[in-house]
């Protein structure tokens, strides 16, 4: 009986555990149907732009030629989208992702997705300061302000980006950490306890006062009935499933690409020995 009662149970959690997972073509659509692979390929400049920040910490150019080599073979948009995908097939549901997908292909969806990545093309962009000078003259008023400020809490937007620039900084602090000698190096607690201090509530506030800023730029030619009917697309169950599971998979990703890159520095040290 007890054989018996323990393959019943190994049973229910292999049927579970399947039930839990998604198929990789489901993964594949959502993928381009969201546009999170167009997002993750992009990856790669912000990546590079964290990194350069760190040059004037080094004293010898080679030393940040090797940290950046180190660092852009363990953080790119190639490993993102592969640990983004194993986080969607492992723990997502086929229905419920296929769910996201149906409501990405509807016209509605398409065209605010369509409205999105334009905006992101190095044409659109070098038109924002112009319009974000023109507030000084003619503010956005209120209702937009509002409007867009809930989308961005909705799309938990803040959140991802602090998240991904958490882990990239963390990464590159324990990396450059473990190419000072032993006495020179902090400890992990403290690094830990410096990103509390900088990534705080007011951090992700002004961050996001920086995703409004820009969604404004965004939704500019958006009429007000048009985007509160988007808004409401992300109080759904099913809006709500795919941001939920977008910022998770974001950590996910970010989360792996930092071990597996602050572990390839004392391998650095070794070699400056």
């Amino acid at each position: 009986m007890k054989l018996k009662s323990l393959i019943g149970i190994v049973f229910v959690f292999s049927c579970l555990s399947t039930f839990a997972q998604s198929s990789p073509q489901t993964v594949a659509e959502f993928m381009v149907q969201t546009g999170l692979k167009d997002q993750v390929a992009q990856l790669d400049g912000m990546i590079q732009t964290k990194i350069e920040e760190k040059k004037s910490t080094f004293a010898k150019p080679e030393q940040f030629d090797l940290f950046k080599k180190i660092m852009t073979s363990g953080m790119n948009s190639k490993s993102a989208e592969k640990y983004i995908v194993e986080y969607l097939e492992k723990y997502t549901g086929e229905d419920s992702l296929k769910q996201v997908v149906v409501l990405y292909k509807d016209p509605f969806m398409q065209e605010f997705n369509r409205i999105e990545k334009e905006s992101g093309t190095p044409a659109s962009r070098q038109k924002m300061p112009a319009y974000f000078e023109s507030f000084k003259t003619t503010p956005p008023v209120p209702e937009r302000v509002q409007q867009l400020l809930s989308l961005t809490q909705d799309m938990k937007a803040a959140e991802i980006a602090v998240k991904m620039i958490r882990n990239i900084v963390v990464s590159m602090i324990k990396g450059s950490n473990n190419m000072h000698p032993k006495a020179e190096q902090v400890s992990d607690i403290e690094i830990t306890g410096q990103m509390d201090v900088t990534f705080n509530a007011d951090y992700e506030k002004q961050m996001t006062n920086q995703m409004l800023a820009y969604s404004l730029f965004v939704y500019k030619d958006v009429p007000d009935e048009k985007l509160n009917r988007y808004l409401e697309v992300w109080k759904t169950p099913t809006g709500k499933y795919c941001m939920d599971r977008i910022m998770k998979a974001y950590d996910y990703a970010f989360t792996k690409m930092g071990e597996i890159t602050g572990g390839s520095f004392p391998t650095l040290g070794e070699e400056k020995k």
